[in-house]
């Protein structure tokens, strides 16, 4: 995927995740177990997408998703090139990469109401499809983590996120014949 249809649909992905500031139907929320988490979530994001910070929004990713196991999938067959002492310092910025990312692809941004439409799975296991208040579709691939839970991965449209990360990261790695260093220059820009 080139830099600019991967520039659009994360721009997609970052307008749909800002509409999640909403009401969930009190039916639909006793029938969900992740509904309060995927509120406070929303909450998060449209916070910080309304206070325009990068810092903001890569701390929203943090905070309610697995960003380490994001980031390590991001690396796809490349995983085992990162060195472990190098770690933390990829997984850091992945989440900063993300954060002005988003804010960077998220201008005109209008708030909005989300439905949850259906609620599957359970335990380690579960997505969540809502529709946004203009009619986009929006999953959540949903793990429990300890007492609570964490995104895994977001939907909108066709296009998973991480599946997208994923596909961009692993085309940095593989034109530079392998060289995750090339990532990490890639993810400090």
């Amino acid at each position: 995927m080139s830099p600019p249809q991967f520039s659009a649909v994360i721009r997609y992905l970052f307008v749909t995740l800002a509409l999640l500031a909403f009401t969930l139907p009190s039916h639909a929320a006793g029938t969900c177990p992740a509904a309060s988490f995927v509120i406070s979530a929303g909450k998060t994001y449209d916070q910080a997408a309304r206070a325009r910070s990068a810092s903001a929004l890569a701390n929203g990713v943090d905070r309610y998703s697995d960003m380490r196991a994001m980031a390590f999938f991001a690396l796809g067959r490349y995983r085992g090139l990162l060195p472990k002492g190098r770690e933390a310092e990829y997984v850091g910025l992945t989440k900063s990469f993300m954060g002005r990312f988003m804010l960077q692809h998220g201008g005109d941004l209008r708030i909005g109401t989300l439905k949850i439409v259906e609620c599957t799975g359970s335990g380690g296991n579960i997505t969540v499809t809502a529709r946004t208040s203009n009619g986009k579709a929006v999953a959540f691939r949903i793990a429990k983590s300890g007492s609570g839970f964490a995104v895994r991965d977001i939907r909108a449209g066709s296009v998973w996120l991480v599946q997208l990360m994923r596909s961009n990261f692993v085309d940095i790695i593989r034109r530079n014949q392998g060289d995750i260093g090339a990532l990490l220059k890639y993810l400090k820009r």
